[in-house]
């Protein structure tokens, strides 16, 4: 199975019967919004801890849902619809459930770099140090220059983040797998699923160009380090910065979809083949 034949495929379903895929979309972010209500405490703050509550519930609702939303492109990539009673099947949820949290353990192993960066930072920097003390400590991670500890700390956070990614990538043909009753049929071919799931990040190119404006926008402070400490820096406007994420991320959601149906397509191409 080629993957530019799975993305012509993808389109296909994508763009061929876009009422369906609006409405895959509308109840996938339903279900995710529902297990984020908890987040709702927050805004209180003698209920703050009760936000936690957001793990389990998104564990317990969004780890099922995947695999639902998965059985619902395996039928449209079949010729089937994207919009079906697949979307909330309850059947098999325990065993729906078990294969979710497997899959949370594997990509939590692929984290702990991540995991183990952030723990040493907070170590580091967190408690009572004042800012002029953690800018000390960052200058002497860079060899007494400043830039260059920020530029370190900025590599490992990268690097982190991109191992965090591959695990993603690596794994992300995993349920459209499961889907189809063949956890092996992926075997052997995570290099192509790993460039499916690369293509699919076309998909949300739009909040890529918003995140990098954002950055760009917040680059030349980062030379005035000592006068944001102070307070004494002349700080770029928030507002332009929301409204860019913000038309980044509406421009994204729609094509949300698209990212995993190209995974979807690939791996239906493997199982005819």
């Amino acid at each position: 199975m080629k993957i530019s034949a799975a993305f012509r495929k993808a389109m296909r379903v994508y763009s061929g019967h876009f009422g369906a895929t609006a409405k895959f979309l509308v109840v996938e972010l339903c279900m995710t919004l529902a297990a984020m209500t908890p987040l709702l405490f927050l805004s209180d703050g003698s209920l703050k801890y009760l936000a936690l509550l957001a793990i389990p519930f998104y564990l317990l609702l969004v780890l099922w849902a995947r695999v639902n939303a998965a059985a619902a492109m395996r039928d449209a990539v079949d010729g089937g619809s994207l919009f079906g009673y697949q979307l909330a099947d309850p059947s098999g949820y325990g065993r729906k459930l078990t294969y979710g949290l497997k899959r949370c353990f594997l990509l939590l192993i692929w984290s702990i770099p991540l995991i183990a960066s952030l723990v040493i930072a907070w170590i580091h920097f967190a408690g009572d140090q004042d800012a002029f003390t953690v800018l000390r400590q960052i200058k002497a991670f860079g060899g007494g220059n400043l830039m260059t500890g920020i530029l370190y700390l900025a590599l490992i956070l990268v690097g982190s983040l991109l191992l965090l990614a591959i695990g993603c990538a690596f794994h992300s043909g995993d349920r459209h797998a499961f889907v189809r009753d063949d956890p092996k049929l992926i075997r052997g071919h995570h290099g192509k699923i790993i460039l499916c799931w690369l293509c699919g990040l076309l998909s949300v190119f739009p909040m890529i160009i918003a995140i990098a404006a954002v950055v760009i926008r917040y680059l030349p402070v980062l030379h005035e380090l000592t006068a944001i400490v102070s307070g004494n820096a002349s700080m770029p406007d928030t507002k332009p910065s929301i409204i860019i994420l913000g038309v980044g991320a509406l421009l994204t959601i729609p094509l949300l979809p698209l990212r995993s149906l190209i995974t979807a397509a690939f791996v239906g191409g493997l199982k005819k083949e």
